[in-house]
């Protein structure tokens, strides 16, 4: 593999995502919720900035839509765009963990949840997996129709059709289900074909989380948010002072 961009600690992603997440127009709180699946994904294999740029920038070209419209029923819940674009992933992941949230484990062990046209699915897996609520299956179509399943358990593994992270370069927008498992299924015969991925949280404290593509372009969405350096902003307030008052 080349030479990682950048490596970066928990911290650090936080802050960088965050703001880059609001310097796309994202509010602030739905921003921290961004960051925080974007380390998931670190910590699990997946280049953050690789995967949650496509997700920001299609909210940056109004290509997506944080605006979801929610329907209830008996044994599910769909979520679509209460406009004419996709849904952004950044909204749909925050959206299906406060359902979960609302509902009690006997209601959800039967519910479904469907995401209608998310611009970058891996995201509502992260959003999930970062929730760590029970056991959950998240599928999508992917490329050539390829349906793409993440077993998110509670116990902090995962399984899933994908070999690593290169295997997955597509962020193509499609439906997104979401249904409960049972956490023991993680050795069940039907999934032993699949990979299994264990969380090192160990390891990337100590070492970082590197990434190796996109850094430039996540970090000019950062960049927005910056107050400039001169000296109509200083007047305004930003920064130090040319004399210590203190």
């Amino acid at each position: 593999m080349h030479s990682p961009e950048i490596v970066l600690s928990f911290n650090e992603i936080f802050f960088y995502f965050t703001r880059a997440a609001v310097g796309v127009g994202v509010p602030y709180g739905l921003a921290e919720d961004f960051a925080r699946s974007s380390i998931w994904l670190g910590v699990n294999g997946f280049d953050p900035a690789k995967h949650t740029l496509p997700a920001l920038k299609s909210l940056d070209e109004g290509k997506s839509s944080i605006k979801i419209f929610q329907t209830d029923k008996i044994n599910e819940t769909l979520f679509s765009s209460l406009e004419r674009k996709k849904v952004s992933a950044l909204q749909g992941g925050v959206a299906i963990c406060d359902s979960i949230e609302s509902l009690s484990e006997k209601s959800y062990t039967k519910h479904k949840f469907i995401i209608k046209n998310v611009d970058c699915p891996l995201l509502i897996a992260a959003a999930i997996g970062n929730y760590n609520s029970t056991s959950w299956k998240i599928s999508w179509k992917g490329p050539i129709s390829k349906i793409i399943s993440f077993y998110l358990f509670q116990n902090g593994y995962f399984k899933t059709c994908l070999l690593d992270d290169n295997s997955f370069k597509n962020c193509s927008p499609s439906d997104v289900l979401i249904e409960r498992i049972d956490n023991q299924n993680i050795n069940s015969k039907k999934l032993k074909n699949l990979k299994t991925y264990s969380k090192n949280r160990k390891k990337f404290l100590e070492k970082g989380i590197a990434i190796y593509s996109d850094w430039g372009s996540l970090h000019s969405y950062f960049s927005r948010v910056l107050v400039p350096s001169d000296e109509k902003s200083r007047v305004s307030g930003a920064g130090a002072g040319l004399i210590d008052k203190d």
